[in-house]
């Protein structure tokens, strides 16, 4: 009985040494097939396509993506070629496609610029999340944010920064069809804007934004004849916005503000402006406290304005 035992065990190895050969032969054949197809130059990058890139040039690209040409495109790492083009400022996205023999498709999505943040430390184009990368000439027409802090060195901007609340109300006014040419903040640290055709906007404290930028709307329409002669709007309460005649700013009104004094560098020229009566009873003193308030009413700004009139609403 254990004779015929070990036969038969023996008889079982021999059956299954024939496959351990084929096995084999097969291992050391695909070995040898995948250091021939790993050191053959038919798969070397020979044709490197560049597809989606606008703001970022082609030999920058290339320069980023550090595609080594001697190596087999097949063994050359398509998340590192991703990564070491993420750090290129305006692009948000890379997709890397390997065809065969030899063929490497690079596909970028850059970053889309809501505006131009005009800083401290220069001029730089900003998305809508905050992301900072280098302007170019055709963002030109693009709305301007004006920021008295150091921003453009910065990758992305803090969500609790002035510059994101900008941000924040220019969404809002292109949500309501309002649409503007330059952003800010006042010495006060109040909104301030200036329409496309001109007209400069006292927006406020950030409050109530859908009303005010509503009640532009409304006097665009109700004020169509003589929408050319408004100078100014003052939304900061948008219960009795005022509206100041003049002229309007020429070149965007784009008003560069002096970071240390928190004012602007070319003022316009100071002439007293005239007031209705009524709006400085309404304004001049606090219902509480009767503390003067320093600026409840345009007075204060359109001081600065040449030869305003007001009109209330």
């Amino acid at each position: 009985m254990k004779g015929q035992r070990t036969g038969r065990r023996r008889r079982g190895s021999a059956r299954l040494r024939p496959f351990a050969l084929v096995a084999l032969v097969v291992a050391l054949l695909l070995g040898a097939g995948f250091a021939w197809a790993a050191s053959w130059p038919g798969f070397r990058p020979g044709r490197i396509t560049v597809a989606g890139n606008e703001r970022v040039s082609r030999a920058r690209i290339l320069a980023a993506a550090s595609v080594d040409p001697r190596v087999n495109i097949w063994l050359q790492s398509s998340a590192g070629i991703s990564a070491r083009l993420l750090h290129i400022r305006a692009i948000a996205h890379v997709a890397v496609h390997r065809y065969l023999p030899n063929h490497l498709s690079i596909v970028i999505h850059e970053r889309r610029p809501a505006a131009r943040l005009l800083a401290r430390d220069g001029i730089c184009a900003v998305d809508r999340r905050g992301y900072l990368f280098p302007a170019l000439a055709k963002d030109r027409s693009l709305p301007n944010l004006v920021s008295a802090r150091s921003a453009c060195a910065e990758r992305r901007l803090s969500a609790t920064s002035t510059t994101m609340h900008l941000l924040e109300v220019l969404r809002l006014a292109d949500a309501s069809g309002v649409h503007l040419a330059v952003l800010s903040h006042d010495r006060y640290g109040e909104d301030r804007g200036v329409l496309a055709d001109g007209t400069l906007l006292y927006i406020g404290d950030g409050t109530q934004l859908d009303r005010k930028f509503a009640e532009i709307r409304a006097l665009e329409k109700r004020l169509r004849g003589s929408w050319g002669k408004i100078k100014a709007l003052d939304l900061r309460a948008p219960s009795t916005p005022v509206v100041v005649e003049g002229r309007k700013s020429e070149g965007g009104g784009l008003l560069p503000i002096n970071a240390m004094k928190g004012r602007d560098r070319r003022a316009p020229r100071r002439s007293p402006a005239r007031i209705s009566s009524s709006r400085l009873r309404a304004v001049s003193k606090n219902p509480r406290s009767g503390v003067p308030q320093r600026a409840s009413s345009p007075a204060h700004s359109a001081s600065s304005l040449s030869r305003a009139s007001h009109r209330r609403l």
